[in-house]
């Protein structure tokens, strides 16, 4: 799987003084795939991934998800390299309560690009291609889907930016415990 993250930040002739770069939360990066898929709460859990890569949101960010959901729902996923590969396995339907704990946690996350990469290369646990899709519902809005790459170097992103847990304390300080509590990781 390639990994490409497209970096965007102030770069010179930007027209960006030092204190309006101070005020930015740093520069932002996702990764770009396609085929993409809609998160919708109210229908559940697509029954597969299939050939998906990626979630398409209408939603800008950041952060990754707007404030004030109604619903959430997570689904997880047997690993890309199984015998049934991208099929789902467990459905989790968040209540207010939940959903609002779990966003809050996402909006949390440091959005910054990926931290420590020694020549370009990070070294990051197996990957074994678990993903997990996370929605929220909104009264007045579309809903928003994460795409959560759940094991290796782990990734969240909105289809237009994303956090990344290597060298990211929010991401594995505060969301890996929330999202793991509301829905046990798939072994």
């Amino acid at each position: 799987m390639a990994l490409v993250l497209v970096v965007l930040g102030l770069g010179a002739g930007s027209g960006a003084t030092a204190a309006s770069a101070a005020a930015q939360p740093g520069p932002l990066w996702y990764v770009s795939r396609s085929p993409k898929l809609r998160v919708n709460v109210a229908a559940g859990c697509p029954p597969s991934i299939g050939t998906y890569q990626d979630v398409v949101n209408t939603f800008p960010g950041p952060p990754l998800v707007a404030a004030g959901p109604v619903r959430g729902l997570i689904c997880r996923y047997l690993p890309r390299l199984s015998s049934r590969p991208g099929r789902l396995v467990h459905q989790v339907r968040l209540t207010r309560a939940e959903a609002q704990t779990l966003s809050g946690a996402v909006r949390s996350l440091g959005l910054a690009p990926p931290a420590g990469p020694v020549n370009g290369v990070a070294h990051c646990p197996a990957d074994f291609g678990t993903i997990a899709l996370i929605g929220f519902s909104y009264a007045a809005r579309p809903d928003i889907g994460l795409w959560y790459e759940t094991s290796g170097c782990q990734t969240l992103d909105n289809g237009r930016i994303g956090a990344w847990e290597t060298a990211n304390p929010s991401f594995y300080n505060r969301f890996l415990g929330t999202v793991n509590r509301l829905s046990p990781p798939v072994s």
